[in-house]
């Protein structure tokens, strides 16, 4: 899996177990077919990797200009989607979809947020999915000794979750001037 991936779409390939979709998000919204003209241009991924993000008109890259490294939008397993001001990045995992969330800044840059993973440690895994749980069901499954947790959020679900805390702020995304 290339670097863009892995910055963009975060740590999916650690042994961290994230919350998943039934499909991309918010599901019943049209899926944008290009990423608007003002968030065109480069921007400073802020964090550890301190890697430069270009958002073009059918997609974005990182740090090269390979075209191998660039992900266009409305693919297979890609889907970029606008509700209440929030983009929503929607990428394929096997047989579910996994979710990043923009939320675009007056002065041009976006905050990257994303939901905490699943905790590993038992007691742990066990209060974070109670608590989900009172907000929306979640489908527990096991296939090869591997648990997935699915949630299945209306668009109004999936903005209360925004607004109750479950998505985080883990960067932001500075626009070079």
């Amino acid at each position: 899996m290339n670097k863009l991936i892995l910055l963009l779409l975060g740590t999916a390939l650690i042994a961290c177990t994230e919350i998943s979709y039934t499909e991309p998000q918010p599901k019943g919204i049209k899926s944008l077919t290009e990423v608007p003209d003002k968030f065109h241009g480069a921007y400073f991924w802020q964090g550890e990797s301190g890697d430069t993000i270009v958002f073009f008109k059918n997609g974005f890259r990182a740090n090269n200009k390979k075209e191998e490294d660039i992900l266009y939008i409305n693919s297979d397993s890609l889907v970029l989607k606008k509700y209440k001001n929030y983009y929503f990045v929607s990428y394929r995992d096997d047989h579910n979809w996994l979710l990043r969330i923009l939320k675009p800044l007056k002065n041009g840059d976006f905050v990257y947020l994303e939901m905490e993973n699943v905790p590993e440690e038992a007691d742990q895994r066990k209060n974070f999915i109670e608590k989900l749980s009172k907000e929306i069901p979640v489908i527990e499954t096991t296939v090869d000794s591997v648990t997935r947790y699915t949630i299945d959020p209306s668009p109004k679900k999936l903005y209360s979750l925004i607004q109750k805390g479950f998505f985080k702020e883990k960067s932001k995304l500075v626009k070079i001037k």
